[in-house]
């Protein structure tokens, strides 16, 4: 007899919430070294907005 545990996992757990803002912080950072001030405004609101896509296209919206 096989026995599976199942661990429900949301977008909205503690940890999920920090490990996504230290992924965030990260690169903003590598973006900063890489392009500099400007570069790094830029390229977050792209992401921001692709990020933005993507759910609505992950929730059929």
């Amino acid at each position: 007899m096989n026995v599976q545990l199942v661990i429900p996992v949301t977008r909205k757990t503690p940890a999920r919430a920090i490990g996504l803002g230290l992924t965030v912080l990260a690169g903003l950072a590598v973006m900063w070294l890489l392009v500099g001030l400007l570069g790094t405004a830029v390229l977050a609101v792209e992401l921001f907005i692709l990020g933005r896509l993507l759910l609505r296209a992950a929730n059929g919206h």
